[in-house]
C-alpha cells in the first residue's frame, strides 16, 4: 500500500507538471481524422485530418506515460468519492459533499468497479467488493422511497455487476480478490433484477421505465393525458444485452425473455420512417409507435447501438439484430447524411421528423462512429468504416473548435436558426467550426463518454495514432477545466477557455466510461487483451479484429456467447 501511495504521489507531481507545461496547447482548438480522399488540410502532423492549425507533434507520445496518467485521474476521482461521498451515489467535488441521484446504492462504486479491474487497482477493487454484498437492492436506500429509472439502473448497476463478474471470472482472475465476493456480484445482480422485473408487467410487455420498487407501483412520468403510458425507444431497446446475459449466466431464462419481448416491438415495428429507422415513442399498452421523430440521439440512441452489440454477443442466435442494424445503417447513409455549409469536409447523421431531416445532432449521438466501425468488421461491411470514421471526426472537430477543449452538448448547422438574433453572435464561429450551439442554456458540458468511445473503436481498427492524440487532447482539457476540489465536474461554458465555472457533480460514468476508454486507447500494446473491443491479436491496425467481449452502453464488458466470435 505504501509503495502504491508513493508511486501515485510521484505520478501526480509529474502529471500535473506536464499539464501546466502543455496547458496552452490543450486550450487550442482540437482534432480530426482519416480522410478517405486524402485531402491535405494544412496540418503537418496528420496530413489527413480535417480542419487546420492544430499540431500534435509536441505531445508526449509515450503510451505508458499516458496510461499511467489516466490511472492517476481514476485514483484521484475514486479517493475523492471514497473520502467525501462513499457509500452514497455521487460526489459533489467543489463542496466535498454527496448526493443520491441513483437511489442510494452507491452508483459510483458499482459503475466504476470494472474500470478499476482493467487498470488492476487491487486496493480499490477490494474496497468495492467488500461493499457490494452489503447493498440492499430490494428497496431504495434513500430517506424517503425514491423513483427508480429502469434504464439507468440497468446500464449502471446491472451492467456494472455483470461486467465486473465476467472480468474477474475470466481474464482478470489472477487478481488477489475474495472469490465469494466475486460470486456475490452475480447474486446481487439477480436480486436487483428480481426487484425490478415487475416493471415489465404491462399489457404489451414493454416495461414502465420509472417505478417505485418499495411498493411495486408505477410513476406517472411517461403517461399521456388520456392515461396511455409510453416508453422511449432507448428505454425499451437498452435492456436486452444485460438481461439476456443475466439469463445466460444464471441459467434462468426469465430475464432474457422479458427483455426480448420488449425488444420485439422494435425488431418488428408497427411503422418505419425508412427501413430500420423508426419513431421514438412507443405505447406501453399496445406496442405501437406513436410518433415519427427519431435519429441516433437522445431518446433513441442506445437502441440502435444494441442492435449491432446483440449480434456480436451471439451472431447465430441473434442474426435478426444484425439484419436490423444493417437496415438502419444503410438507411442512415441513404437519407440522413448532412454536411455543414461552412465545412463541407464534415459529415454527420441528422435527426428527422417524418422524412424531413434536420441539420442537428448531439453529443449523445457521438457514439454512432463506434457503432458503424463495429458493424464494419462484425458484419463484414468495409464500406461502413469510412462513415464510422467520418462520424468520429465530426465529434473530434466539435472538441477542437470548442475553446475549452470540451465539446458541446448540441450541434446545429441549421442556417435558418443561425440567422436568428439570439444566435448571430456565433456566425464567425460557425464559419470556422461547421457548428454552433442552438440553445443558449446549453453551453455547459463535460465528462462525456460518447466521442471518446468512437475514437477508441477507430484506433483499434485503423491503428492510426491520430485517434490516440485526439483522446489525449481531451484528457488534458479535462484536467485543465474539470478537475476541481476532490474530483471532476462538468463545466458551465465550453466556449470559455477556463470552463466558466462548475456544476459541482461528478458523474458515475466519468469512472465507468470516460476514464476506461481514455485508458484503453492509450495503454501500450503489451497491456491490451481479449477484453478490448475490436481486439487485434496481431496489433491494432493490422486487421483480424475480433470481439471476445462486447461493451454495454455504459462501457461494461460482457463475455460474448458466440461459438465463433466476430
Amino acid at each position: 500500500m505504501l509503495n502504491t501511495m508513493m508511486h501515485c504521489i510521484s505520478l501526480i507531481s509529474s502529471f500535473i507538471a506536464f499539464i501546466f507545461l502543455h496547458s496552452s496547447i490543450a486550450s487550442q482548438s482540437l482534432i480530426s481524422s482519416q480522410n478517405p480522399d486524402n485531402t491535405y488540410y494544412g496540418n503537418v502532423s496528420y496530413p489527413g485530418q480535417k480542419g487546420h492549425d492544430y499540431d500534435y507533434t509536441s505531445f508526449n507520445p509515450n503510451q505508458t506515460y499516458r496510461a499511467e496518467a489516466v490511472i492517476e485521474m481514476f485514483r484521484f476521482a475514486w479517493n475523492g468519492y471514497y473520502t467525501y461521498a462513499f457509500p452514497n451515489d455521487d460526489l459533489l467535488p467543489v463542496t466535498n459533499s454527496f448526493s443520491n441521484s441513483r437511489n442510494g446504492w452507491g452508483v459510483i462504486a458499482v459503475d466504476g468497479l470494472d474500470t478499476a479491474i482493467i487498470m488492476e487497482q487491487e486496493d480499490i477493487i477490494n474496497q468495492i467488493l467488500d461493499f457490494i454484498p452489503t447493498i440492499d437492492f430490494t428497496k431504495t436506500n434513500t430517506p424517503q422511497p425514491s423513483v427508480v429509472s429502469l434504464f439507468e439502473t440497468n446500464i449502471r448497476y446491472i451492467g456494472g455487476l455483470l461486467g465486473a463478474y465476467d472480468l474477474l471470472k475470466g481474464p482478470f482472475s489472477h487478481l488477489d480478490v475474495d472469490d465469494e465476493k466475486v460470486d456475490a456480484l452475480l447474486s446481487q445482480c439477480k436480486t436487483l433484477a428480481d426487484t425490478l422485473k415487475f416493471a415489465f408487467d404491462t399489457p404489451s410487455g414493454i416495461p414502465v421505465n420509472h417505478v417505485f420498487p418499495n411498493n411495486h407501483t408505477f410513476y406517472r412520468r411517461g403517461q399521456m393525458q388520456d392515461g396511455t403510458r409510453t416508453a422511449g425507444l432507448a428505454e425499451l431497446g437498452t435492456l436486452v444485452l444485460e438481461w439476456q446475459h443475466l439469463s445466460d449466466l444464471t441459467g434462468d431464462p426469465e430475464y432474457g425473455n422479458l427483455a426480448q419481448k420488449a425488444e420485439s416491438y422494435f425488431l418488428d415495428p408497427s411503422s418505419e420512417i425508412w427501413p430500420g429507422l423508426t419513431g421514438g415513442n412507443f405505447s406501453v399498452e399496445t406496442g405501437k409507435i406513436l410518433d415519427a421523430y427519431g435519429g441516433w440521439m437522445s431518446g433513441n440512441d442506445s437502441a440502435y447501438e444494441y442492435l449491432i452489440k446483440m449480434y456480436v454477443y451471439d451472431p447465430e442466435k441473434y442474426a435478426i439484430y444484425g439484419e436490423r442494424f444493417t437496415a438502419a445503417a444503410d438507411s442512415t447513409i441513404a437519407h440522413l447524411l448532412s454536411h455543414p455549409s461552412s465545412r463541407p469536409d464534415l459529415t454527420m447523421a441528422g435527426s428527422y421528423a417524418g422524412t424531413t431531416v434536420a441539420n442537428y445532432s448531439e453529443q449523445l449521438a457521438c457514439f454512432i462512429g463506434g457503432s458503424f466501425i463495429l458493424g464494419s468488421t462484425a458484419l463484414d461491411r468495409p464500406d461502413w468504416l469510412r462513415y464510422g470514421l467520418d462520424f468520429s471526426e465530426f465529434c473530434a472537430n466539435g472538441y477542437r473548435y470548442a475553446t475549452s477543449g470540451i465539446g458541446p452538448i448540441v450541434y446545429s448547422w441549421n442556417l435558418t436558426e443561425l440567422s436568428w438574433s439570439n444566435f448571430t453572435n456565433q456566425t464567425e464561429h460557425y464559419e470556422k467550426a461547421g457548428w454552433f450551439i442552438n440553445d443558449n442554456d446549453l453551453f455547459l458540458n463535460g465528462q462525456a463518454p460518447e466521442a471518446i468511445e468512437s475514437w477508441y473503436y477507430a484506433y483499434q481498427v485503423t491503428g492510426n495514432p491520430y485517434w490516440r492524440d485526439v483522446a489525449w487532447a481531451y484528457t488534458l482539457a479535462q484536467n485543465r477545466t474539470e478537475r476541481i476540489g476532490s474530483g471532476f465536474s462538468s463545466i458551465l461554458n465550453v466556449m470559455d477557455e477556463t470552463g466558466g465555472g462548475y456544476e459541482n457533480f461528478m458523474a458515475s460514468y466519468m469512472l465507468a466510461e470516460v476514464l476506461k476508454y481514455q485508458y484503453l486507447i492509450q495503454v501500450p500494446e503489451a497491456k491490451k487483451g481479449i477484453w478490448d473491443i475490436e481486439y487485434a491479436p496481431n496489433g491494432v491496425g493490422k486487421g483480424g479484429n475480433v470481439n471476445f467481449f462486447v461493451y454495454n452502453t455504459e462501457a461494461h464488458p460482457f463475455r460474448v456467447r458466440a461459438m465463433e466470435p466476430v
